[in-house]
């Protein structure tokens, strides 16, 4: 069994990513730039291990990975919201301080930095709703198919929610899930009004340089 399926190896190889890649750039560059690299490389390598991962399992094999996981949900929610709540404000600051030195480069690396640290946050939610979908009672979530969902459709799920604030073509039909929705959809707005404007402000310093 791939170690990385498990989610605490997968944080601990994104926290040794990010530590790693902010000092190797900070040695040669500046602290502040350093800190925004670390923060984008830790982004990056949470969501690729995470959908390397997990999407290509079938409904047998997540409901089995969600039996076998021992990392605490809560714990694992607290520690992912923490950290992208921070990375997003420490992202900006750090972008405003370097904007001045680096420009273009920092506000491309800003821009994915934003992007990396929102779509962090609903792969956490995805493998959250697995583990409360196949949690006994089984179920919670209607998706209207026959078929027992696989981590995609909970990546579906979990996006689309980041994405609208809303359920579209499912029904939840559990209170159990209604409460980490709800937590979901408040934190993902808040995301979603301060990333409009960061990416409006970093996409005019790309085009004006």
């Amino acid at each position: 069994m791939n170690p990385l399926t498990a989610a605490l190896p997968r944080l601990v190889l994104t926290a040794v990513v990010g530590v790693l890649a902010g000092v190797a750039v900070a040695l040669v560059t500046r602290v502040s730039f350093g800190i925004l690299c670390g923060i984008v490389a830790l982004a990056t390598t949470f969501v690729v291990l995470g959908t390397v991962a997990l999407w290509p399992m079938d409904a047998d094999a997540t409901a089995e990975h969600t039996r076998t996981e021992t990392f605490a949900p809560w714990l694992e929610e607290l520690l992912i919201v923490g950290a992208a709540v921070g990375a997003l404000i420490a992202n900006i600051v750090l972008l405003i301080l370097e904007h001045s030195h680096r420009g273009q480069l920092a506000a491309a690396l800003g821009l994915l930095g934003v992007f990396m640290t929102w779509s962090m946050l609903h792969l956490m939610y995805a493998a959250r709703y697995a583990l409360l979908y196949y949690t006994a009672p089984v179920g919670g979530i209607d998706f209207n198919d026959e078929e027992p969902p696989a981590y995609s459709d909970f990546f579906y799920f979990s996006y689309n929610l980041g994405m609208t604030y809303q359920v579209s073509d499912t029904n939840v039909t559990q209170s159990r899930f209604r409460a980490v929705v709800l937590r979901h959809c408040l934190i993902s707005y808040v995301f979603g009004t301060v990333i409009l404007a960061a990416t409006i402000n970093l996409v005019a310093s790309i085009v004006t340089g």
